[in-house]
C-alpha cells in the first residue's frame, strides 16, 4: 500500500510538472505574439504610388522592430520590406535620393530575403525582390524569375498588378512566350474584371519600351479595342 501511495504521489507531481511546463510555454508564446502585434505598424498594402511608398517608409522603424520580435514570422518581415518601396517607386511625386538608396538598399534586400525564407508563398515578397533588382540593377536576370514567382504565387492579387505590370513590360523576358502569357493575364484581369485598375495599364504603357507597348496593344485589341483607343488618346 505504501508503495502504491508513493507511486500515485509521484505520478501526481509529474502531472503537475507537465502542466506547469505547458503553461510556461503558452505564456512565452502569448508574450511573443503580443510583443510583435503591439510593435507592428498598421497593416499596409503594396504601395502603388510614391505618396503611398513615402507613407509606408514612415512606419519603417516600427515594422523592423515587430519583425525582430517575430523572428520567424514571414508576414512581419514582408511588412518590413514593404516600407522600402520608396527606393524604386518614382512617378514624379517624389525625387529619389540616391545616397539614401545606397544605404537603405542592403536593408531592404535583407528584409525581403528573411521574409522569403519564412514565407516563400507570399507573392508580395517576390515582387519586392523583382523591383529591387530592376531599380538597383543588382543580379541581372533575377528580375524576370522573381516576377514569374510573383505571378505563380499571386496571379490574382489585385494589389500586386500595377507595379508587376509596370516591371513586366520592361523585362527582357518578354521574348519568351510563357512570360508573355503571364503579362497578358494581368492585362486581361484589368480589362475584364478590374476596370478600377485601368491606371495600371496606362502607367505601364507610358513607361514601356516598344516591345512592351506592342504586347499591351495586342492584348487589348483582342479583348477591348475601345480601351486601346482611349489609351492611345491619353498618350
Amino acid at each position: 500500500m505504501i508503495t502504491n501511495r508513493g507511486d500515485g504521489q509521484t505520478r501526481y507531481m509529474l502531472f503537475r510538472l507537465i502542466v506547469l511546463i505547458f503553461s510556461l510555454v503558452l505564456m512565452c508564446q502569448a508574450t511573443w505574439i503580443l510583443a510583435s502585434e503591439l510593435a507592428r505598424p498598421p497593416l499596409m498594402g503594396v504601395p502603388n504610388s510614391s505618396a503611398a511608398a513615402a507613407a509606408a517608409a514612415g512606419n519603417r522603424k516600427q515594422a523592423a522592430l515587430a519583425a525582430s520580435f517575430g523572428v520567424v514570422r514571414g508576414d512581419l518581415w514582408a511588412q518590413d520590406a514593404l516600407t522600402y518601396f520608396e527606393l524604386f517607386l518614382n512617378d514624379g511625386l517624389m525625387v529619389a535620393n540616391e545616397k539614401v538608396n545606397a544605404l537603405a538598399a542592403p536593408e531592404a534586400r535583407d528584409a525581403a530575403y528573411r521574409a522569403l525564407h519564412f514565407a516563400p508563398h507570399d507573392a508580395r515578397i517576390w515582387l519586392i525582390l523583382a523591383a529591387l533588382d530592376s531599380r538597383l540593377d543588382w543580379l541581372r536576370g533575377e528580375t524576370a524569375s522573381s516576377l514569374q514567382m510573383s505571378y505563380y504565387t499571386g496571379a490574382n492579387e489585385s494589389a500586386l498588378i500595377p507595379l508587376r505590370l509596370r516591371l513586366a513590360v520592361q523585362s527582357p523576358s518578354l521574348d519568351e512566350k510563357d512570360f508573355q502569357q503571364l503579362v497578358r493575364h494581368d492585362i486581361q484581369n484589368i480589362a475584364l474584371r478590374k476596370p478600377d485598375l485601368g491606371f495600371a495599364i496606362e502607367m505601364a504603357y507610358r513607361d514601356a519600351p516598344l516591345q512592351g507597348r506592342q504586347l499591351i496593344e495586342d492584348a487589348l485589341n483582342e479583348i477591348d479595342p475601345s480601351l486601346m483607343k482611349r489609351l492611345r488618346l491619353s498618350k
